[in-house]
């Protein structure tokens, strides 16, 4: 910074920048009163922050991969519900580490992050998770302005992914699910699991549920974020957002779930809390996952009991549309899966009956 006199009487305060865009030195300037030290640091502060604003509005052309996503996640924590946030937060450096984070992001092509992404010691189904990521990242940072071409994404295919995952795999029947509550070992995790395919809610609506929510309706508009624990104040999705009709078969199971809860605090000796359900989501997904592979040979997670409830309300023929308002899908192609398997399967017993049948004799 450099001080000029102006015929005026007052001085005029100048730094030379470099333009991002052009590459050129250019000159900012503020003019000063007096021509004091302290009028001199107030202008130093004043030049840097126009220099700043100036530089923003030119973003730097020479960004590394890593700057941008620091960039992208700040974005994301202010946009986002925390769910994606933490998602992303936990994915995206992971991908930048594999790609390089000194790397600069205009420089990337489509032979970089293959060659990349074919080195990491990942599966497939891995790969093509750190591709979408990385393919978002850098969609939003060509809309921003961080980099000047990402044309060649569209050469970055995704690897095969070989694994031969069945519809049926996501849900149980009600053969099955009537047998693994019969054979379940932990009282209090029945009565959850029971909660699950009887509601569709999702576990993480479920963990968040407060007495209060659980009325003539079940209230869902909050849900447990499951990485840290803490409960976010809006649901999953917009559609989330909803109230669930307590069908007579549900009643029982939430007194049950609220006598248990009672008889627990007082054998224990703790304070009641405002939570429905007093125990931690990673417990019960272990237990869920041994007690099904031990039971009836189907290893499940607790989102499963979601799908089995989508299924169920398929095989008593109700509508998609019905299904899909109940546990708040907006426009899920698993449920929709799921739910034409299941009248597909209705089809076909329905041509077996008529198939035996002699109509005249």
């Amino acid at each position: 910074m450099w001080i000029e006199a102006l015929p005026s009487g007052k001085y005029k305060a100048r730094e030379r920048y470099k333009d991002l865009l052009t590459g050129k030195v250019k000159i900012v300037s503020v003019t000063l009163d007096k021509d004091t030290a302290k009028a001199r640091k107030a202008a130093a502060e004043q030049l840097r922050v126009r220099v700043e604003k100036l530089q923003d509005a030119c973003p730097d052309q020479e960004i590394t991969l890593s700057e941008l996503c620091s960039l992208y996640l700040a974005h994301q924590q202010n946009t986002k519900r925390p769910q994606t946030y933490q998602r992303d937060q936990s994915v995206i450096p992971l991908v930048v580490a594999a790609l390089g984070n000194d790397v600069k992001a205009n420089k990337l092509s489509a032979r970089h992050i293959i060659q990349s992404l074919e080195k990491a010691k990942s599966k497939n189904t891995t790969r093509n998770t750190y591709l979408g990521h990385i393919k978002k990242m850098l969609r939003w940072a060509y809309q921003n302005d961080y980099v000047e071409n990402i044309l060649y994404l569209d050469k970055v295919k995704p690897w095969p992914d070989n694994r031969k995952e069945r519809i049926e795999d996501k849900y149980l029947t009600s053969e099955e699910l009537k047998a693994l509550l019969d054979g379940m070992e932990i009282y209090k995790w029945k009565l959850l699991t029971q909660f699950l395919a009887l509601s569709g809610l999702r576990i993480g609506e479920a963990m968040a549920l407060q007495d209060s929510d659980v009325g003539e309706c079940i209230i869902v508009n909050k849900t447990l974020v499951l990485r840290d624990g803490s409960v976010s104040d809006t649901a999953k999705t917009g559609a989330g957002n909803r109230e669930v009709f307590i069908q007579e078969e549900l009643l029982p199971v939430i007194k049950a779930l609220r006598k248990e809860k009672k008889i627990d605090q007082f054998e224990k000796g703790y304070r009641s809390t405002k939570f429905l359900f007093d125990f931690a989501y990673p417990a019960y997904d272990v237990f869920l996952k041994r007690q099904s592979a031990k039971i009836i040979n189907h290893r499940i997670s607790p989102h499963a009991l979601r799908h089995t409830h989508v299924s169920l309300l398929a095989e008593q023929g109700v509508s998609l549309d019905v299904i899909s308002r109940r546990v708040g899908h907006e426009g899920s192609d698993v449920t929709k899966k799921i739910y034409l398997h299941i009248t597909e399967k209705q089809k076909e017993r329905d041509r077996e009956k008529v198939d035996k049948i002699r109509l005249l004799g």
